[in-house]
């Protein structure tokens, strides 16, 4: 191949076998994807093969690795799955294409609609014959009607959704807009001490809480945008973007919403069913979060109190060995005491309370807690579920 230009850091391999076709005078990427025998779909799928990735060095000089990196199987699996990626259209930044000609990994991926370097929406469509935008087209910043995407206008993206690229670029290992995220949403936030996995699985819980909530009228702070769009039903607000505004006042928010599942519980259930329902949701979130986060911690006390309060005061534990059954009760204002020893028994030293009732539920109805003042939690041997627990403490 007669030009080769060297690929640029933050570029997509969508892109730079585009600028290649550009360079040799090509009419589209199809011939070098021929060459390579290379489908459309494996370039964006993060399908690129070593046999592949060896044809389309030996075509460039490029070494094979630098260009398996700019696939998206290559960060597969820290940040990004398959159904993630924008397959058939892209995005855009007008502006960042004027600066440099090529585009970046980001604008792929369905989720970032927003260039968090100049503060604006991305495009999608081409303003001249409005079709989507394609990445099989004629050149980088070229539609197939001819118009060139630099010369497009742009609108202002809003601070809560630059504050959100921000995060997911920081999230991609870019430092510097990591620092800005954590500039606008404070250091101590605990969305900081989360992998984008470990978010997007508290995204997946959250999300429908905060939506039950909102459409209730609840008293959630969240950014005025992003309300608009979730009570317009905008198909432009994703669960993520949703639970990353949640956090930005996540201590009155978290406080809130738990308040508002304890007084709808008590309003439809009995008392013993709103116990179970609230314990629940302290736990599951709790699991959701490295242990020694800050948001787990004070879920742990906050778990201790909200038992207080509805006088359950011991946690009886029962321990099944075969066909033997003892148990003993402990008193919750002694947790400190004897926790560390139950954890002992389990090899687990960071045992928390939220833990130990997340992994060892044994209850089948709700008939145990009737007149009951201590909160049942059953050790079975096998220790299946403990050891799986052990495990996934420790990947914490």
């Amino acid at each position: 191949m007669l030009c080769t230009p060297q690929p640029y850091d933050d570029e997509s391999l969508a892109s730079y076998i585009l600028r290649l076709a550009e360079a040799n005078y090509y009419e589209s990427p199809h011939w070098i994807l021929r060459l390579v025998s290379c489908s459309a779909n494996q370039v964006l799928k993060f399908a690129l093969h070593n046999s592949k990735a060896t044809k389309l060095s030996q075509l460039t000089g490029i070494d094979d690795k630098l260009l398996q990196s700019k696939a998206f199987r290559a960060i597969r699996g820290r940040y990004i799955v398959s159904y993630e990626v924008n397959q058939k259209a892209t995005h855009l930044c007008p502006k960042c294409l004027k600066e440099s000609n090529y585009a970046r990994l980001l604008w792929d991926v369905e989720i970032n609609r927003v260039c968090h370097i100049h503060r604006c929406n991305l495009i999608n469509k081409c303003p001249q014959c409005r079709q989507t935008i394609k990445w099989l087209r004629p050149g980088v910043a070229e539609c197939k009607c001819g118009f060139d995407f630099r010369d497009s206008a742009v609108t202002d993206a809003t601070d809560s959704q630059v504050n959100f690229a921000l995060y997911r670029a920081g999230c991609w290992g870019n430092s510097e807009c990591m620092k800005l995220a954590k500039a606008a949403y404070g250091e101590d936030n605990p969305l900081f001490c989360l992998s984008f996995k470990q978010f997007e699985q508290l995204s997946s819980f959250l999300k429908f809480d905060i939506g039950v909530c909102l459409r209730h009228q609840g008293d959630l702070r969240m950014s005025q945008d992003v309300l608009n769009k979730f009570h317009t039903k905008s198909n432009l607000l994703s669960s993520q973007e949703l639970v990353f505004d949640f956090f930005q006042d996540w201590q009155h928010n978290i406080n809130y919403l738990f308040q508002w599942h304890e007084d709808n519980s008590i309003g439809n259930n009995s008392t013993r069913h709103t116990i179970l329902t609230m314990v629940f949701r302290f736990v599951e979130l709790s699991s959701l979060l490295p242990i020694n986060c800050f948001l787990s911690r004070q879920l742990e006390i906050a778990l201790k109190k909200y038992l207080y309060d509805y006088n359950v005061i011991q946690i009886e534990i029962v321990y099944r060995y075969s066909n033997d059954c003892y148990g003993e009760k402990l008193d919750l204002d002694r947790i400190e005491d004897w926790l560390p020893r139950v954890g002992g028994m389990l090899d687990c030293p960071k045992l928390t309370l939220t833990r130990l009732i997340w992994v060892c539920q044994h209850i089948k109805s709700l008939h145990w807690l009737k007149d009951r003042s201590a909160w049942q939690i059953v050790l079975n041997r096998p220790l299946r579920k403990l050891i799986e627990f052990k495990f996934k403490l420790v990947a914490l």
